[in-house]
């Protein structure tokens, strides 16, 4: 990162950290009502949000052969969660009904909870051959 982006970004930083604990000094003395710190954190939340979109995709852009490995991540998850979804199923007992609205929303559940599976033995798997590997070397 240049000198002058630093710069730049280090002034923003510090900027949304003063609005921030200004805002947090108005709420407790109680000028300003809860709304207005809602607000603030869909603001918060917005920037984020779109900072954590357009930087990787310049980065992207300036690097093709570093997106190679990344998209391979992103291909990956978007598999798991293919996977997830076509072994998820939309059976319901009847006791499930008073916390979850139907068989389509059984079946997101049943995704999320699939995918974690997956993936945490996926991470367990990679915990055991990191140390294992090391061993060896």
């Amino acid at each position: 990162m240049s000198e002058g982006l630093s710069k730049i970004l280090n002034i923003v930083l510090y900027a949304l950290l003063g609005i921030s604990a200004l805002l947090g000094v108005l709420f407790y003395s109680g000028s300003i009502e809860s709304d207005t710190i809602i607000y603030w954190c869909y603001a918060l939340f917005a920037l984020g949000a779109a900072t954590a979109i357009i930087f990787p995709i310049i980065t992207m852009v300036k690097n093709p052969k570093g997106a190679k490995s990344a998209l391979i991540g992103v291909l990956a998850l978007v598999v798991v969660f293919v996977v997830s979804y076509a072994l998820a199923g939309d059976e319901m007992l009847d006791k499930y009904y008073d916390f979850i609205s139907g068989p389509e929303a059984s079946r997101r559940v049943g995704t999320g909870l699939i995918a974690f599976y997956i993936l945490a033995i996926g991470a367990i798997i990679a915990t055991v051959y990191s140390g294992i590997s090391k061993l060896f070397k």
